[in-house]
């Protein structure tokens, strides 16, 4: 099973390190946004503005050297638009992706405590059946993977149990986990905990902030995560922009050496 490395990218790309140049894999894009006026957003711009040209460019390029793109949709806003004229602002989506659906591989849901389980299950269960070969990620802390909660709890509300939810039919269509952690919780025992949760590890992807990668405490605990873990789905870092020199080598090595 290939490792995921994955950039997030929230902002453009003006200088010549090229993110197709990278070891990386994924790129989650953005920040998306629903307006209140009926229209998606990319980082507050409508996507298809030209000051975007040079960035669907580089994402050309990525996608053709096998680099997929998944879009991030964010934003408590965002989710209360979706959720309170959901056929439309289905629909708006549904038209972006397909007008991009040689870039876009993938939609990212930051919706933590912005919905409820019932509202998200409905979402993932259309975007399958309308996208079935494009990637459906949850983004969530990664203390929210861990929590162990009896089966009854959260079910009716917005801070729902991600342990709960991995249980239901939608739990398997979700293609992997992105759970954010802060330095020091990006640890062995963090993703022990995940697993000891009910979940995955191929599906588990545990990354962070850029500022947490700056030293060498966490390439060496993805090392003994990997030593242990083989199948650990990957990592990620926010954001390219800032990321260490070379993060990219510097994690598939920690992730593929013997």
């Amino acid at each position: 099973m290939e490792k995921k490395i994955i950039y997030y990218m929230n902002e453009i790309i003006n200088n010549d390190n090229k993110i197709y140049n990278s070891y990386a894999n994924l790129i989650h894009l953005g920040f998306f946004t629903f307006s209140n006026n009926k229209k998606i957003l990319l980082n507050g711009y409508e996507p298809l503005d030209i000051v975007y040209d040079d960035l669907w460019f580089d994402l050309g390029i990525s996608s053709e050297k096998k680099i997929k793109c998944v879009m991030v949709l964010s934003g408590n806003k965002t989710f209360e638009n979706l959720f309170s004229n959901y056929d439309i602002y289905y629909q708006i989506l549904s038209d972006f992706i397909t007008t991009k659906k040689y870039i876009i591989k993938g939609l990212d849901l930051e919706i933590e405590n912005c919905a409820t389980i019932e509202n998200t299950k409905k979402f993932i269960n259309d975007f399958k059946r309308d996208f079935p070969d494009l990637l459906l990620v949850l983004s969530t802390i990664g203390y929210s993977m861990c929590v162990k909660d009896i089966d009854t709890k959260y079910e009716n509300e917005k801070e729902w149990s991600y342990a709960l939810f991995n249980k239901s039919p939608e739990g398997n269509k979700i293609d992997y986990y992105n759970c954010y952690f802060n330095e020091d919780n990006f640890t062995i025992d963090s993703l022990e905990d995940i697993i000891d949760n009910g979940f995955n590890v191929e599906k588990i992807i545990m990354g962070c902030d850029s500022q947490y990668f700056q030293d060498y405490d966490n390439y060496f605990e993805l090392r003994c995560i990997a030593k242990k873990y083989p199948n650990i789905g990957g990592t990620f870092i926010k954001y390219f922009n800032d990321s260490p020199y070379k993060w990219d080598l510097s994690v598939w090595l920690c992730l593929t050496s013997r």
